[in-house]
């Protein structure tokens, strides 16, 4: 029993020992790189300087650039693959086709990409497009309404559409937006469909102009009779009829009115931001970045010439 006893104490301190070794250890390793750095101070100092140095040297000033979009008369689709392809055309520094859009300086150009704005409200309420609200009632029954916003297909005809550009250095408008928007408005298809919807626009004005004067015609009469006292009781209540009726042709003529200036362009540009500066958080900045790397590889090379001499030092021995 006292044999039992002795062992488990002497296991006991053992373990005291160990972990006492343990920490000892770590302590002493926090000092040694403490000490190393104190020592190596001006080493250091010089590799920070020429980190910076080098990341002022290979850093570039980079901006973005947004263009907000309409797509008209169904463009959606095709918005989306121009896109795609003017990116393919940047990594593949197609010169031809930048020149022939009129790009010149597209080297600077980083990437082009287009993301749609989740406006679902906008998308189920598309008076030109009324099965949307069905459409999304539908597929909410087989998942989550927010993955489904989200998800390309839908996004991809939502009403608002953002493209998002990023350079090397500050652009101007007409040297690559302008041209980018250009492009995306010359297709044949969707200018033949946009005469037939500007047609149809003008059309329909011409005809609701035509009733609200016949509207206002209407209520004059009525209204001249009824001073007279000729009215009767029928065309009485029809007055505010006609009144709410010009009011509703009145709306549909602003809408429409809207609309014609909209349908002016395939792609409609909404608005444009340029030379937004990209500022990257501290840690993936170049000049935090680059010091560091160049400090910790002089100190890992440090630890590995010690590391080479002592294990020379046991071979020999």
């Amino acid at each position: 029993m006292s044999t039992n006893s002795q062992d488990q104490e002497i296991d006991l301190g053992q373990i005291r020992i160990g972990i006492k070794k343990f920490f000892n250890g770590i302590i002493n390793s926090i000092f040694d790189v403490i000490f190393f750095f104190k020592k190596k101070i001006v080493v250091i100092g010089i590799l920070f300087v020429l980190g910076v140095a080098l990341a002022f040297i290979i850093d570039s000033k980079t901006y973005n650039h947004e263009v907000s979009v309409i797509p008209n008369f169904g463009s959606n689709e095709y918005l989306y693959k121009k896109i795609e392809q003017i990116d393919t055309k940047l990594r593949e520094q197609d010169e031809t086709f930048f020149k022939k859009i009129g790009v010149k300086n597209y080297k600077d150009v980083i990437s082009v990409e287009i993301e749609a704005f989740p406006a679902i409200y906008n998308f189920v309420n598309n008076r030109d497009q009324q099965n949307n609200f069905e459409l999304i009632k539908l597929m909410a029954e087989d998942g989550n309404i927010d993955k489904i916003m989200k998800d390309e297909i839908t996004s991809k005809n939502y009403y608002h559409h953002k493209i998002s550009i990023q350079t090397k250095g500050m652009y101007e408008k007409r040297e690559f937006i302008t041209p980018l928007l250009n492009y995306l408005n010359s297709n044949p298809y969707f200018e033949a469909q946009q005469k037939i919807y500007q047609k149809n626009l003008a059309d329909k004005i011409v005809l609701n102009d035509s009733l609200i004067k016949q509207i206002d015609n209407l209520i004059v009469l009525l209204s001249s009779n009824n001073s007279s006292g000729t009215i009767s009781i029928s065309e009485k209540n029809s007055i505010p009829e006609l009144v709410e009726k010009k009011d509703k042709l009145i709306l549909e003529k602003q809408y429409l009115l809207t609309n014609e200036n909209i349908f002016d362009k395939i792609i409609k540009e909404e608005s444009s931001i340029v030379n937004i500066r990209d500022y990257k958080p501290l840690l993936l900045n170049n000049k935090i970045l680059f010091p560091i790397i160049l400090i910790l590889m002089y100190f890992l090379s440090h630890l590995l010439l010690i590391t080479y001499k002592k294990q020379l030092a046991r071979i020999n021995s």
